[in-house]
């Protein structure tokens, strides 16, 4: 069955990756999918997966369940190492596996990982290229995004037991439908834009690797037992915590002038090998 998921990931990210190379996957497309992405289909869809997957005794535990990323992620930091793609990939893969069950846990992750992110992460990124660092901005940021909104909106509302009309609900289930394909499409783009042709497997590289796929899922599996969750938040997260490098992290590189070349290289390796990785 993993191997069958994976399968279908990867046909629909060459899908993206043909796209790219035949030159329909332009700038402005790419630009529309991310965005379209971001604040329209994962923040409805979170909102649907949740109304229908996640209950007010959910919402309780939410706090514990938090734990397992709160603790495995400062302890690989390196932005490489602990910020894994949770989104575009991850949840793509979480669906496959587990299917729509699992979207109320991917984005309880996806919270941390997202928090993490925006004000540890990138600050150091910038840190690296133009020797700056944190600002009250990027607090602003992170609280603003759409994804972040809906997470806590999503939680209230499970919380406070408010189910939504079915019509909204109808419109959500056609939304949601969109967002694993568009997601993959973009992943293709993206590895088409990085370059097959300059990917290294360099020592540096090579370590990121073992963390990535060996370390952090690790980790994450041993804290789950600690804490004694297990069954599907326990499978989620150490899913999720061996997935490839975010995307984000070599557009912050790109952005504030540090190493882009290692962080492309590291974000499109890291995604071709988990297709090998994650059966």
């Amino acid at each position: 069955h993993a191997v069958a998921s994976v399968t279908i990931i990867l046909l629909l990210t060459a899908t993206g990756y043909f796209c790219a190379v035949k030159g329909w996957m332009t700038v402005q497309v790419k630009t529309f999918i991310s965005r379209y992405l971001m604040t329209v289909g994962i923040p409805v869809m979170l909102i649907y997966g949740m109304q229908n997957n996640l209950t007010r005794a959910d919402v309780l535990a939410a706090p514990r369940l938090l734990l397992i990323p709160l603790l495995v992620i400062p302890c690989v930091f390196v932005m490489m190492v602990a910020m894994g793609n949770t989104i575009f990939i991850g949840l793509a893969m979480c669906l496959e596996l587990f299917g729509d069950i699992a979207t109320p846990y991917v984005m309880l992750f996806y919270l941390v990982s997202s928090c993490f992110t925006q004000l540890i992460g990138i600050p150091l990124v910038r840190w690296s290229g133009e020797a700056g660092g944190f600002s009250m901005q990027m607090v602003w940021k992170f609280l603003r995004a759409p994804t972040v909104v809906s997470v806590f909106l999503s939680l209230l509302l499970v919380g406070l037991d408010i189910h939504l009309p079915s019509l909204v609900m109808s419109y959500a289930k056609y939304i949601n439908n969109t967002v694993t394909p568009l997601a993959l499409l973009l992943t293709g783009c993206i590895i088409h834009e990085i370059g097959l042709r300059s990917l290294r497997l360099t020592p540096t590289l090579g370590v990121m690797m073992f963390f990535r796929f060996v370390i952090s899922p690790a980790l994450g599996a041993a804290l789950c037992a600690l804490l004694g969750i297990g069954g599907l938040v326990r499978s989620v997260y150490v899913v999720e915590l061996a997935m490839p490098v975010m995307t984000q992290t070599v557009v912050a590189a790109a952005e504030y002038g540090a190493d882009e070349q290692l962080a492309a290289q590291g974000a499109a390796i890291s995604t071709l090998a988990c297709f090998v990785v994650t059966p």
